[in-house]
């Protein structure tokens, strides 16, 4: 079972998440409550995460720029785990391509839409 770490804004979109990797038996989910993104670090580090699973928004706390700060952290404290991004492709287009760029740049391993299936979901995260 991987450790997966859970950091969303939307709460609702978190528990789905959550639901469907707990579902499938290959994950262990621990969820940082919105708006407490500062307990990341330390809880990734605490439960050696496998994978830090993070959505990116304009919001500040939850920025891309944001994001990417807190996944260097992480990556000098738990250097094998891995890191991915969701957001609204929809909602949020230029920061869809953002972050499609971070990807390409190698900054993260991989990335999402909110419009993926969960059984996708789940099978891209098992096979990081």
């Amino acid at each position: 079972m991987k450790n997966v770490i859970i950091s969303m804004q939307n709460r609702l979109l978190s528990e789905a998440i959550a639901g469907s990797l707990a579902e499938s038996g290959l994950f262990r989910i621990e969820q940082i409550l919105p708006g407490k993104t500062n307990d990341t670090l330390a809880l990734c580090c605490a439960l050696q995460a496998e994978i830090l699973f993070m959505e990116v928004s304009p919001l500040r706390d939850y920025s891309l720029e944001r994001r990417l700060d807190l996944i260097e952290e992480v990556r000098q404290s738990v250097p094998d785990c891995k890191f991915a991004l969701i957001c609204d492709e929809n909602s949020h287009q230029e920061l869809a391509q953002l972050v499609k760029r971070a990807r390409q740049q190698q900054r993260i391993d991989a990335f999402f839409f909110t419009s993926v299936t969960p059984a996708y979901l789940t099978a891209a995260l098992d096979a990081l």
